[in-house]
């Protein structure tokens, strides 16, 4: 029993320690759009495809009176790095 309860500790906590080391690797990166007319959340996915080879895992519309098109993706690339885009949220 204990050599079943042990390999499970140690399967958590490698666990543990893969999910640390992946969540350590993302990255932010600013895009620049249109801060006139609308944009819908298809449009600015398609834009960061062109731009960014990998997987979008969620796009969401953060608009602001002075950023109305921002959206924040989500992307995981394919080395497995996740990467968060701000588009047309200006730099800051």
């Amino acid at each position: 029993m204990k050599a079943i309860s042990l390999i499970k500790v140690v399967q958590a906590a490698l666990l543990c320690l893969f999910v640390s080391v992946n969540t350590a690797s993302a990255a932010t990166v600013n895009m620049d759009g249109p801060t006139t007319g609308h944009v819908s959340t298809l449009q600015v996915k398609t834009a960061v495809k062109k731009k960014h080879k990998g997987r979008i895992i969620y796009a969401k519309r953060k608009a602001t009176k002075k950023y109305p098109n921002c959206h924040i993706i989500k992307m995981i690339t394919t080395t497995g790095e996740f990467r968060y885009i701000r588009y047309a949220c200006g730099r800051g």
